[in-house]
């Protein structure tokens, strides 16, 4: 009733609503008005309780970010160009941006279609992208990542689309935004050289840049259907890692302050989320993330199960791993045990469901909060295990292992349970307290 109005007794009712005020500019109102053509109050309100709903709906879809050019290009040539019954639309749509261009441009190029081509065509940016894909052009490096950003789910993820700009900057900055197809291979390795002797960036910063390019590039050659190779692919950095400093080796003095603060009696999830990383190696997301159900400390050997779940994800397949609890780690899962008072998730404090993601970077903050007096972070934890267990002369194969990193058939070879022993029999080895 309230969105009724009626601007003369016993006349037609009218629909009035104020439009959101983050609205006003793209509706073009302040206030919605509609004429509802029936002098029936049952009729307007029904017609009424229609219109509000189709409003709202339409008005959220005005707050969705807009598509990105070239990801509305590929809707639009779609379109034009699947199913085969289409197959006239694409003249159409050349037909129609032709009759919008200057009199002057019609005369200059004799009404061809090549004058879409020039310069001065009066074309917005996603016009000239479907073009493109009409066309059969190749779609640019920054076009190619803008795409992969988009159908990756991930650009609300401030730090993946961070990094991957990063990635497309590193690389036009030095060889231009070109058509994908453009760039050549020899050029793409000297700039990999150039960006560790010329910059000073470490060799996993470049690998990791190449990497997001080459996925971008993929992504584009597999959903825009193009025949020809990612020049992208199969680049060997030299050197790779070998400049990768010791800074996440802890000294003598620093590793008896971490073990003076995880001998502490104090019961919480930083401390407990610390003496779980120092003899697990696992990632603070990996901890953090974990679920009550991921825990088995009826087994023989005490053990986490790590794997994906819908709030957190794992940084690669072979992350999925289990990993036996030994020492402080043990301790302080039982700790945390106490403090998640038989809730579903292990460090409840770091779960959102309404956002339904963990909150790594307020666990990472929390924790090296109480490590920050001591010299090193969090993250230098999973570097110390690595480190311990080298020093106990344990194989690389095993570390991996233990840690997730990529592996051979380890699994395979012994079998998830006798595994788990090996890997037991492994941290033993570097048990501080028993």
């Amino acid at each position: 009733m309230k969105y009724l109005h009626q601007k003369h007794p016993n006349g037609v009712y009218y629909f009035r609503k104020r439009v959101p005020g983050d609205l006003v500019e793209r509706v073009g109102k302040r206030l919605w008005m509609q004429s509802l053509k029936t002098s029936d109050l049952i009729k307007a309100q029904l017609a009424a309780k229609r219109l509000d709903r189709d409003l709202e709906a339409t008005w959220a879809k005005l707050r969705l970010p807009p598509e990105s050019p070239i990801v509305e290009a590929q809707r639009i040539f779609d379109a034009l160009t699947t199913p085969e019954e289409n197959a006239g639309l694409a003249f159409d749509y050349i037909d129609h941006l032709a009759e919008k261009q200057p009199l002057a441009l019609v005369a200059e190029y004799e009404g061809s279609a090549r004058m879409l081509d020039a310069p001065t065509a009066n074309l917005t940016h996603t016009e000239k992208k479907v073009l493109d894909l009409i066309a059969g052009r190749p779609i640019t490096l920054t076009d190619a990542v803008t795409y992969y950003i988009e159908v990756s789910g991930k650009r609300d993820d401030r730090k993946f689309t961070q990094s991957v700009q990063q990635a497309l900057t590193f690389f036009v900055d030095y060889l231009g935004d070109r058509p994908i197809d453009q760039y050549k291979r020899r050029e793409i390795e000297e700039r990999l050289v150039s960006g560790v002797q010329s910059e000073g960036l470490k060799t996993a910063t470049v690998s990791r840049r190449l990497s997001s390019i080459k996925s971008a590039v993929n992504k584009a050659i597999l959903n825009f259907e193009y025949s020809f190779k990612n020049p992208f692919e199969k680049h060997t950095i030299p050197g790779l890692r070998d400049d990768e400093d010791s800074r996440t080796s802890l000294t003598p003095e620093q590793q008896a302050a971490l073990l003076a603060l995880l001998g502490k009696s104090e019961n919480s999830d930083t401390l407990n989320g610390l003496r779980i990383l120092f003899d697990t190696g696992m990632r603070v997301s990996e901890c953090v993330g974990l679920r009550v159900e991921d825990i088995h400390l009826e087994a023989d050997i005490p053990y986490i199960k790590l794997h994906r779940n819908p709030l957190r994800r794992l940084k690669t397949k072979q992350s999925q791993r289990l990993i036996p609890l030994i020492g402080y780690a043990l301790v302080g899962i039982k700790r945390q045990l106490e403090l998640s008072q038989g809730g579903e998730w292990l460090f409840p404090k770091y779960v959102d469901l309404k956002r339904e993601e963990v909150k790594n970077d307020g666990a990472s903050n929390a924790m090296n909060g109480r490590l920050k007096s001591l010299g090193f972070t969090c993250h230098c934890l999973r570097h110390n295990l690595k480190d311990r267990l080298r020093l106990a002369d344990v194989s690389m194969d095993h570390i991996r292992e233990l840690q997730g990193w990529s592996r051979g058939d380890q699994a395979s070879r012994y079998g998830e349970m006798t595994l788990l022993g090996v890997l037991q029999d492994k941290l033993k080895r570097i048990e501080i307290l028993s």
